[in-house]
């Protein structure tokens, strides 16, 4: 019988099969595909159809990503004291309440900019959660699965990640269809129509995604019950609890570099994607959703590809800071050829490219995270991890929003580019990221 850390939670499994690996990676697809389809949608609604400016385009995707900021370190201490499986499937189904709730208000013609920031905010208040349960689940499937290597089993779930988020955004970007084909249904035709269909479709992938993650073994808590004899009010204990995720990785000269460049990376390059390619493509190309889409399918299938080979190569990789911090740079030559208003198809190939990039940085730092963090700290490590990567794409996202409509999205290229290329020297003087190796791992 393989036991699962023995010595952390005392737990035999079932000999190491790929059964319960491949529900988990259709749970991972069919919550990704929804997310997919709404990072079309969501842009959609509020650039092209409420057709808000650039400064509100940038708050309105703020208010998705800021309750990561204050929630997550909490979804990874829920998880850590949660059984995985069970507190997962309640998530996803939870993430479908504001997705039912915005399709309903786009089909009855009610949509405003206050209800699509408020469906936008509560979605991103149940991501905060999903995701560290996630990424811990993640490691007792992996280690529970033929070979235990959780750097291969991250590289994996990454690119069935993006995967499954280009098939979304393949879906989405066909609103305009549904509401030629579809709209006739209910009497109306107009692009809101399809776009009205198209988050009935991501609730029915959350509804499949909790499906999915039913089959998969129960989870037991990392976190036992503590300091009975000391009847620690409950605040408290959250905040030592919390406290301790977020000394792991301040102590760890392996977690910590890696922490810093995924927060600058969602300042600089999370605004760019959430709102500067949007507006670039409406304002300076003259495009619509479907260019925009197109866009973001050349950067997904830039991430999928790099990961597939990934696949292959991730166990032969031993310099993993250096690999992660030459593909960082990737953002910054895609912003300075950007500076330089290409042609359309040019901007196809950037995104490509950056998306290859990007696919090494975030597979190697989940990797670097995974392998460097206790199982009993597991979630809330992985909290913190999403906490430096989506904690900076909410200001990102509303300075890109305002620089863009100072300066236009042309001039407003050059502040991530020259943010990217400063955090880059930074991280290359003052920390030993440039020279982590894997062989320091497992020292």
């Amino acid at each position: 019988m393989a036991t699962l850390n023995g010595a952390d939670n005392g737990m035999e499994t079932d000999a190491p099969s790929w059964t319960e690996s491949l529900w988990y990676v259709g749970g991972h697809g069919t919550y990704f595909l929804a997310m997919g389809m709404q990072s079309v949608v969501y842009p959609f609604l509020v650039t092209f159809v409420l057709k808000m400016s650039a400064d509100w385009v940038g708050i309105a995707q703020m208010f998705t990503m800021l309750p990561m900021f204050g929630l997550v370190l909490f979804g990874g201490l829920t998880a850590d004291r949660a059984e995985l499986r069970m507190h997962l499937i309640r998530l996803q189904l939870l993430a479908a309440t504001p997705m039912l709730t915005l399709a309903t208000l786009v089909l009855s013609d009610r949509l405003t900019y206050a209800w699509l920031v408020a469906c936008g905010t509560a979605t991103g208040c149940v991501s905060a959660f999903v995701m560290p349960a996630r990424d811990s689940l993640l490691s007792r499937v992996a280690l529970r699965s033929p070979g235990g290597d959780i750097q291969q089993a991250v590289t994996v779930i990454t690119g069935v990640q993006f995967g499954a988020q280009l098939i979304g955004i393949l879906i989405g970007r066909q609103a305009p269809w549904f509401s030629d084909h579809w709209g006739v249904y209910i009497g109306r035709t107009a692009p809101t129509v399809g776009a009205g269909f198209i988050l009935l479709g991501i609730v029915l992938a959350l509804g499949a995604a909790a499906f999915c993650t039913s089959n998969v073994q129960p989870a037991p808590p990392s976190v036992r019950a503590r300091d009975a004899k000391q009847r620690l009010p409950a605040w408290r204990r959250n905040l030592r609890d919390i406290q301790e995720g977020l000394l792991e990785v301040r102590h760890s000269p392996r977690m910590l570099p890696v922490v810093i460049l995924m927060f600058f990376g969602g300042l600089f390059l999370m605004g760019v994607f959430s709102v500067h390619l949007q507006v670039l493509v409406r304002d300076v190309y003259g495009r619509n959703i479907q260019d925009y889409s197109a866009i973001m399918m050349a950067f997904m299938v830039g991430v999928t590809a790099t990961t597939t080979v990934l696949t292959r190569l991730s166990k032969r990789i031993e310099r993993q800071g250096r690999v992660m911090m030459m593909s960082f740079l990737g953002g910054a030559v895609v912003m300075g050829v950007v500076y330089l208003e290409p042609e359309l198809w040019v901007l196809y190939l950037l995104l490509f490219f950056w998306g290859c990039t990007a696919g090494v940085s975030m597979s190697m730092s989940r990797a670097i995270v995974q392998e460097a963090a206790r199982e009993s700290h597991r979630a809330r490590i992985m909290s913190v991890f999403q906490l430096g990567f989506l904690g900076g794409a909410p200001l990102g996202s509303l300075v890109m929003g305002l620089v863009t409509a100072a300066l236009g999205p042309i001039q407003a290229a050059l502040l991530p580019m020259i943010g990217i290329v400063v955090v880059w020297i930074g991280l290359f003087l003052f920390t030993d990221l440039w020279r982590l190796s894997r062989e320091q791992a497992a020292g």
